[in-house]
């Protein structure tokens, strides 16, 4: 029985636990995936398993008076495959990297030796007396001989995840791609044995090229999943300033800061644990929990998380969470239990490969029973139950979804829509209800003037004047927003004076001490002995109180400014049966005040919401179900998504972890790329609901004996053809549709 993989852990926790996610070295594909979570499954005890092949991981659920962990990790690694802790992102990237290669030198061979034996197919088919003359059959063997590399070393990792697949129970692609292969290898040997030259090389060369193809595409996949749980790492600072017990603060790896530690944060750096304030008084831009530009204060007492930026002051915090267990770790791991959603449509091929597996068996056995019952040729009877194999061999299959996909994705990339994965393409085509984050997706991300609200005898330039005075050379989202405002007034050079900033706002005071001006919230006034008017209806904007020498000047209304186009992509979807939401982690007051301007009703609003919140909603709604995010606490509900959407301008992890980036122009390229996407879905299911039937009628008639097998391999080649020339079709009308 296999050693337990976690020798540092504690067995007996762990069984406790019941649940746990781990890494899944060796898979292959989507198949491979497939084969382990059903082995996962079958083992007494576990309650619930999910395999990803896109996040290269399994997700386990067992009783713990029940489950036999050895056992559990035996059978995973019996099948092939290495089962481990969870891997860091940089781990997982190099060993996709290391699949990347020999995927790509397995093409590359199968590529250069193909087109000499495609050559050889091609002057055979092409010359029927040729075919049949001496010179025709050492041409056939030539073309078998180069076709050997990619029969058996390019194709060998199909070879292996058939054999896997199979016996596990759930024999998909793979097994039915060897399956083709085999037996069009074996079908070509036959008859150069018995001196013809009606070889299939090319069958087999056709299908392990192109699905070597799909595989890099797939790998790809994978390779932006790891990125995205890096990039959201990489939010964190890696090291922090540990308080020692004489009081000395010395730099350490974040990660190895023990729970109870305390550590020293300056104004202006991350934060790099999740604790407790215990001295100091402080903002913090906590856009990594909230998604939201406005900070929130903080005192002795408040909690922070690694990642939040501290705006104002220092701040000693004692460590709550020990690294690995941060809020953002958890995210992380979470990302990569959402990561990994199936293409409906290869999931359709994969359910037809299983079925078209047994029947092509069963088939071939009674074609080979019937022919030799029937005519006593052992020989011929052989010879049409290969060709009942060959005749099997899904290359139109095969080709439907790759190809519609790499077309598409070429043609959307050329308008600055990027389709990272199949699976998010075709979840957008088919969405039925899109969530929208607010801040920096439907609006700008940053704070704006909305309006100026000024004391009797003071002019509302006045009130802008003396709060730009006041927030000038200060680096916070409020003092940009006053600044920016009042760079248009006729006179906004700054005066000679020293500014000190605070929790709650900003103090100044002129060089000669003639003047003091304070900006900042009602609390931080009054405060400062500041007598405040009744504060009127702020409509879900930030109000900014102004004050100078003691005497109420005015107050500023501060709003994150809305996207030109975002009221008109919206409607659009609506009219188009697609329902809408808007999720954020603002309050009502802004989330409402935004919801109203875009035309989206309130009972369609989730405010305040965590980012485990909104995958929490994102995962309730009707499927499939699409987000549309900009920030790093969108990482969530964008992974745990049918199809996540990044827009222009996003956060690093937030464009790591979506499917579909929109590179380029704003919110109404979000419409662009579902009409995209509908088409591309329109192609491939054409494509594979033809290259479906094809198989099973040739399928029948070469059972028959009603169709040879030079004629089967000529309409395998159709097939494939129409497949090709029907996807052509979107590189065309996507481009053009596309265009503004």
């Amino acid at each position: 029985m296999a050693a337990l993989p976690f020798d540092d852990l504690d067995r007996e926790s762990l069984r406790r636990a019941g649940r746990m996610v781990v890494s899944i070295e060796g898979m292959w594909c989507g198949s491979c995936a497939m084969a382990v979570e059903r082995i996962l499954a079958r083992t007494p005890g576990v309650t619930w398993a999910s395999t990803s092949f896109a996040g290269g991981s399994a997700l386990i659920r067992w009783d713990p008076e029940t489950i036999d962990l050895d056992a559990l990790f035996a059978r995973v690694q019996n099948l092939g495959y290495t089962i481990a802790p969870l891997l860091e992102a940089q781990e997982v990237e190099a060993q996709i990297d290391v699949q990347a290669r020999a995927v790509w030198m397995r093409l590359a061979v199968a590529a250069f030796f193909g087109m000499w034996s495609m050559l050889g197919s091609f002057a055979l088919y092409l010359d029927a007396d040729f075919a049949t003359s001496r010179e025709g059959w050492w041409v056939a063997l030539a073309t078998c001989l180069a076709a050997l590399p990619v029969v058996t070393w390019s194709a060998a990792a199909f070879h292996r995840a058939g054999w896997r697949t199979l016996r596990a129970g759930v024999p998909g692609m793979d097994a039915l791609i060897s399956l083709g292969v085999v037996a069009a290898s074996a079908l070509s040997l036959w008859a150069l044995a018995r001196g013809s030259a009606q070889v299939y090389a090319d069958t087999a060369i056709m299908l392990v090229t192109f699905l070597l193809c799909g595989r890099l595409v797939e790998l790809h996949a994978r390779r932006h999943n790891s990125a995205a749980v890096n990039a959201l790492r990489q939010a964190v600072p890696e090291t922090a300033r540990r308080l020692g017990v004489n009081g000395a603060a010395a730099e350490i790896p974040a990660s190895q800061v023990q729970k109870g530690d305390l550590v020293l944060v300056d104004a202006g750096e991350r934060i790099a644990v999740d604790g407790v304030v215990i001295d100091g008084a402080s903002e913090v831009d906590c856009a990594v929990v909230n998604g939201e530009s406005l900070p929130l204060p903080v005192l002795p007492g408040s909690r922070v998380v690694a990642g939040a930026i501290n705006l104002s002051c220092r701040l000693t915090v004692r460590v709550e969470q020990a690294y690995g267990q941060r809020f953002i770790d958890r995210i992380g791991v979470r990302m990569l239990e959402l990561f990994g959603a199936r293409s409906a449509a290869a999931s359709q091929a994969e359910r037809f490969a299983r079925w078209l597996i047994p029947a092509a068996l069963a088939l071939a056995f009674l074609s080979f029973l019937g022919s030799w019952l029937t005519h006593g040729d052992a020989v011929a009877a052989a010879l049409r139950a290969l060709s009942v194999l060959v005749a099997a061999c899904p290359c139109a299959v095969g080709l439907a979804l790759p190809l519609a996909y790499s077309t598409s994705a070429a043609s959307a990339a050329r308008n600055g829509i990027l389709f990272r994965d199949p699976a998010s393409l075709e979840a957008l085509a088919n969405a039925r209800e899109i969530l929208f984050d607010k801040t920096g997706t439907l609006t700008e991300g940053r704070l704006v003037l909305a309006d100026t609200v000024a004391a009797a005898g003071v002019s509302r330039d006045q009130v802008l004047f003396w709060a730009a005075q006041a927030e000038h050379g200060i680096a916070h989202p409020v003092a940009r927003a006053v600044l920016d405002a009042a760079a248009n007034l006729p006179d906004a050079a700054p005066i000679a004076g020293i500014a000190q900033r605070y929790a709650q706002g900003s103090d100044w005071r002129s060089a000669d001490g003639a003047c003091r001006v304070l900006v900042g919230n009602a609390r931080f006034l009054a405060a400062n002995g500041v007598l405040l008017p009744a504060a009127g209806e702020t409509q879900g904007h930030t109000r900014i109180e102004v004050a100078r020498d003691g005497a109420w000047l005015g107050s500023l209304l501060l709003c994150d400014a809305i996207r030109a186009e975002a009221a008109g992509a919206l409607s659009v979807l609506a009219d188009a049966g697609i329902a809408l939401r808007l999720v954020t982690g603002d309050e009502d007051g802004p989330a409402n005040s935004v919801a109203c301007a875009i035309g989206l009703a309130q009972d369609r609003v989730h405010a305040g919401c965590s980012p485990e919140r909104k995958a929490d909603i994102v995962e309730s709604t009707g499927k499939p179900a699409v987000f549309v995010g900009d920030g790093i606490n969108d990482a969530l509900a964008l992974a745990g998504a049918d199809c996540g959407i990044s827009v222009q301008g996003a956060s690093t992890a937030a464009v790591a972890t979506a499917g579909v980036v929109i590179a380029s122009g704003g919110l109404d390229q979000v419409v662009v790329a579902w009409r995209h996407a509908r088409r591309t879905v329109l192609v491939v299911r054409q494509n594979l609901v033809f290259s479906m039937a094809y198989n099973v009628l040739v399928l029948g008639l070469t059972s028959t004996g009603m169709v040879p097998p030079v004629a089967a391999a000529f309409a395998m080649l159709g097939s494939s053809l129409s497949v090709v020339l029907n996807t052509t079709r979107l590189g065309r009308v996507g481009h053009r549709q596309a265009a503004p």
